[in-house]
């Protein structure tokens, strides 16, 4: 007779819940919706409304896969000068995947770094983006 080698109890439970987990090729983002980010079973397009200025607030529209994701958080800071945004933007949910993350306002030039955290599957992702700003 022969046996299988042992499998830790801890690799099981990781790959039941990976099977759980939606994949990200079951839901396509729009082409159109912007610069695109994945992170596991998570994408996330995202584009500004008006474009980043040396302060000048902005908005954020944002398309998040799967559709029945949260978006937690959206930040941005810059990792060169350690510090980040002087104000917290607030996330509105528009349905559908959706969001509009309002507020932002990025008050120097240098490299800014967006971070989005996002809920999917009870399982927390953080997508993350350099941005240059001239």
């Amino acid at each position: 007779m022969s046996r299988r080698p042992a499998v830790p109890v801890a690799a099981l439970l990781l790959a039941a819940g990976a099977a759980a987990l939606p994949t990200a090729a079951a839901c396509t983002l729009p082409a159109d919706a912007g610069a695109t980010l994945a992170e596991g079973p998570v994408q996330l397009a995202w584009r500004a409304d008006p474009a980043p200025a040396i302060g000048r607030g902005f908005a954020l529209h944002l398309v998040v896969c799967p559709a029945d994701a949260r978006l937690v958080r959206v930040d941005a800071t810059m990792p060169d000068h350690r510090h980040g945004m002087n104000y917290r933007p607030s996330v509105h949910a528009l349905g559908e995947g959706r969001w509009r993350a309002d507020g932002l306002l990025w008050h120097m030039g240098g490299r800014w770094e967006l971070r989005f955290d996002v809920e999917a599957g009870g399982v927390r992702h953080s997508l993350r983006q350099d941005v240059p700003l001239r």
